[in-house]
């Protein structure tokens, strides 16, 4: 009965270790394509900063050029 036992335990040992392992590459897969999402993420936040940047510069230009032209409302 003994052997039977330890057989029994290193089969268990085995498939635990093959969980082990598939949960390993599970993981390793996961940290990618999160690493790709917030490559992603921070990418997608400087073209919006840029384009913020661009929209405030367009909106100095229009603000004088308004002034120029005489359209530029009263300030109160």
């Amino acid at each position: 009965m003994t052997d039977d036992r330890a057989d029994l335990m290193l089969e268990i040992s085995k498939n635990i270790q093959a969980d082990v392992g598939a949960i390993k590459q599970d993981i390793s897969c996961l940290t990618m394509r999160v690493s790709a999402l917030e490559d992603h993420f921070r990418g997608t936040w400087t073209t919006l900063y840029s384009i913020q940047g661009d929209v405030a510069h367009l909106k100095g230009r229009v603000e004088r050029i308004e002034q120029r032209m005489g359209l530029r409302d009263t300030e109160h």
